[in-house]
């Protein structure tokens, strides 16, 4: 169980690391003034809506720029947040896992949801969105997984209870 708990924890922390990065710098993009933003920044947003064929990113429907906003408020930070928590091994990490995991699940659910039954998306871009659904059941999973708690922590919190009580 160790190696699994590793290897998704390794996932967990690798794409929350891109949405720490890709939040603030492409995806606010959708609903924050494009002045904030340097110039390759913004044509590499337009280079990828062209590429691949985003017309999510290109045309900015009212619930995609909803699901931003979420992103930016919500997601963005628990992203920061998972990355300390796993890494610094905190016990309140599972509980950001699930929170993130839920919500990349919820708006991945719309967000295909809109790509498969409009007949717009490309298997390209398809292909591009299906990792955040495969990023949400790991966070899921290792939110709802009971985690260890060392034996030095445990011994050591059962050390200060004792002399509280003398």
């Amino acid at each position: 169980m160790g190696l699994i708990s590793m290897l998704i924890d390794a996932v967990v922390v690798v794409f929350s690391a891109v949405l720490t990065v890709t939040a603030p710098l492409f995806d606010a993009q959708t609903c924050l003034p494009k002045l904030l933003y340097p110039a390759p920044l913004v044509e590499l947003k337009r280079w990828y809506a062209e590429e691949f064929g985003d017309y999510l990113v290109a045309e900015k429907p009212g619930f995609f720029t909803g699901l931003v906003w979420l992103e930016i408020a919500f997601l963005w930070p628990l992203s920061v947040a998972n990355i300390y928590g796993i890494v610094s091994r905190r016990p309140w990490a599972t509980t950001t896992s699930l929170m993130a995991g839920v919500n990349v699940a919820t708006t991945m659910a719309a967000i295909m949801g809109e790509l498969l039954s409009s007949g717009k998306a490309s298997d390209k871009l398809i292909r591009l969105y299906a990792p955040f659904m495969v990023f949400a059941f790991f966070a899921i999973i290792r939110g709802l997984l009971p985690r260890r708690i060392p034996a030095s922590t445990s011994h050591a919190a059962s050390g200060r209870n004792k002399k509280k009580r003398t």
